[in-house]
């Protein structure tokens, strides 16, 4: 009996312990290149902050991100804030998992 209970503690702890590395490593794309997907909607809030700009829309859930190092930030920025002030939709395409803006239309 105990030792069954030392060896499911022993397990316990390796899990916990694995789990919390991968946890910490940056995610990869599974393929070379990331999955993308392809949103029509007009922008409902923009929110900066150090590395970036939050973007939430009227229709989809959750949060979309334009980060700083992106080539055409300046204009991706004003093409949201234009989408946001005349609520017109613009087309964004996105990662598809971590929905990282790469570029609006």
């Amino acid at each position: 009996m105990k030792k069954t209970f030392l060896v499911t503690l022993a397990l316990m702890v390796f899990g916990m312990t694995t789990m919390s590395q991968a946890a910490s490593q940056p995610r990869k794309p599974a393929a070379a290149e990331e999955q993308r997907t392809t949103i029509t909607d007009t922008v409902k809030k923009l929110r900066d902050d150090d590395d970036g700009i939050v973007v939430l829309f009227m229709k989809e859930k959750g949060s979309y991100y334009l980060r700083r190092d992106v080539a055409e930030f300046d204009g991706i920025r004003k093409k949201l804030e234009t989408s946001l002030k005349e609520k017109k939709p613009v087309s964004v395409t996105a990662e598809a998992t971590q929905l990282n803006i790469l570029e609006v239309k």
